[in-house]
């Protein structure tokens, strides 16, 4: 059985969802698709974004200053979860037209 204490956490896979998920939330507002859609794909985003960074977290060697390294990616992933998902659309460029509010079908 292998030793899981010297185990280190690789988010390579993480990073790659991540890569998937923004590009499928660019092609859909390039298509055009509807706002719930585009919502449901700007929270993958944010929540795969997290993900990520949890990840990463867990790579931090715990010794001298990691609980300040520690400190400042748990803020990241607060202000992620926090943040709107229109400023997520709005990073992909995508604006709000009349009747494009989330939930106007």
């Amino acid at each position: 059985m292998p030793n899981t204490v010297n185990y280190v956490a690789h988010y390579t896979k993480k990073k790659q969802v991540l890569e998937r998920k923004e590009l499928a939330l660019k092609r859909l507002i390039d298509c055009r698709a509807t706002p719930d859609k585009l919502m449901a794909a700007a929270a993958d985003v944010r929540d795969s974004r997290a993900r990520v960074l949890r990840a990463r977290r867990a790579t931090i060697v715990p010794k001298d200053d990691a609980f300040v390294r520690y400190a400042k990616i748990d803020e990241t992933i607060q202000a992620i979860l926090a943040g709107s998902l229109l400023d997520i659309l709005a990073e992909f460029g995508w604006e709000m037209a009349d009747g494009d509010a989330p939930g106007s079908n």
